[in-house]
């Protein structure tokens, strides 16, 4: 925890994320970096028909944080994402917050 999503991403450029991203955000959120996991989720884009590949889209789930730190975190996504994956000409990065009381990890409540 957190979960980050990211779609609009070849599955390498993904991979090649998790090597230095995950490392990153656990600076930002003061966190272990094992306690991130980042999922690729195989999508494909259209718009008026044709396929698009230069969206990239991050969702972040995690416990309520202070907007300073969604600021700092949305930047080092973006820029992770754009060296990782120049072709993006957009990347979306959305945060979700979970409810503490409802996260259970292995049986055990948050």
């Amino acid at each position: 925890m957190p979960h980050i999503r990211v779609s609009g991403l070849p599955e390498l450029v993904v991979a090649k994320l998790s090597e230095s991203l995950l490392e990153a955000l656990a600076d930002v959120c003061q966190a272990k970096p094992d306690s991130f996991i980042l999922d690729w989720i195989s999508t494909s884009q259209y718009r008026h028909g044709v396929k698009i590949d230069d969206i990239a889209q991050v969702e972040v789930l995690w416990f309520p944080k202070d907007p300073e730190t969604h600021h700092r975190a949305e930047k080092v996504i973006r820029e992770a994402v754009l060296k990782a994956y120049p072709n993006a000409k957009q990347v979306i990065i959305m945060f979700r917050q979970l409810a503490p009381s409802t996260y259970y990890k292995d049986g055990q409540h948050y």
